[in-house]
């Protein structure tokens, strides 16, 4: 009981924080010209009606240099239901798209947060099936489980490698949206899919991002606050434009895939108990013999991930590949 009752109340201090940065939504749309880039960005859950200033002040200085939309969607419901809008919101968003002159679609970038990148996600999936292609996709802390079946097919529909920012520290996504939105495993955003999606760039913010993102003036001097609404968009915009220019963030720490919800810890050593299965640079695969799960630790012997053999040897794989 004790355990729901903290849940909760993380789940609506990460909503009241975040409301915290909201301020009188601007929505600015630059001169149109028909032979301009466009760039289309869907927002997240409860952010849907209009734009909220930070994140759009962020999304139109990365993207300057095209026509900004914002689009609008039916997600400031509760969480089940916003989810099943998303979804629909993600097929007609793919019908839009397909009507769409294909010399437009070449200049379209589409953008989705949190949920707005599930949209993204599952609208790219859809037109690679019609073998229809937009500019790009990218998705920020995409609140889609990490082993949907269409993640595997969204980057087909991008020409441009589809760019996912994720954060493996997204309080958010890594533990509310796991426990609290019944969604079936981790979220992608917080975790990683097991084998990396084609035409897929998978990004990871920095460590510190939340002490080098610029938010409001007021709020911005609590890193309490900014560590609790870490999954605010603008933390992920600041790392995109880094990306969009060519630079590689350091201090970035590596994406583990999930299989059961994890919380993080200190353990002993193997000992009796575990078996290591493999092992590279500090991080070790252990199985335990009496149960038959494993686990993977880091340097720091703190276990990142555990479940099914077959899984953590895949999310192992996938940690190799990163260091």
């Amino acid at each position: 009981m004790k355990f729901n009752i903290k849940i909760k109340s993380a789940f609506f201090a990460s909503l009241m924080c975040a409301s915290l940065f909201a301020d009188k939504a601007i929505c600015r749309t630059a001169d149109k010209n028909s032979d301009a880039d466009e760039a289309w960005y869907v927002p997240g859950w409860m952010r849907t009606k209009e734009p909220e200033e930070l994140a759009w002040n962020s999304f139109t200085n990365v993207f300057s240099a095209s026509e900004t939309s914002f689009r609008k969607w039916d997600g400031n419901q509760l969480w089940t239901t916003a989810a099943k809008n998303a979804d629909l919101e993600a097929a007609k968003l793919a019908d839009e798209i397909k009507k769409m002159p294909e010399n437009r679609r070449a200049r379209l970038t589409l953008v989705g947060h949190s949920l707005g990148g599930r949209i993204v996600a599952r609208s790219l999936a859809r037109l690679s099936l019609d073998g229809v292609k937009i500019k790009r996709g990218i998705l920020l802390a995409p609140a889609i489980p990490a082993n949907d079946f269409e993640l595997q097919r969204m980057g087909l529909g991008s020409k441009e490698p589809l760019i996912v920012v994720a954060n493996p520290d997204d309080i958010t996504l890594k533990y509310i949206y796991t426990i609290a939105g019944g969604e079936d495993g981790p979220a992608y955003g917080a975790s990683a899919a097991f084998k990396t999606p084609k035409n897929v760039k998978e990004v990871r913010v920095p460590e510190d991002i939340t002490k080098n993102t610029v938010i409001d003036a007021f709020w911005g001097r609590f890193d309490a606050v900014k560590e609790i609404a870490n999954h605010h968009a603008s933390f992920y915009f600041e790392e995109l434009s880094r990306v969009l220019d060519g630079k590689e963030s350091k201090g970035v720490r590596v994406m583990v895939p999930q299989d059961k919800i994890n919380f993080e810890w200190k353990v002993m050593d193997a000992g009796v108990w575990w078996d290591i299965l493999d092992e590279k640079d500090g991080w070790k695969l252990e199985r335990n013999i009496v149960t038959g799960h494993c686990r993977i630790l880091n340097p720091e012997k703190v276990r990142v991930a555990w479940g099914e053999r077959a899984k953590m040897e895949k999310a192992f794989k996938k940690v190799k590949s990163q260091l």
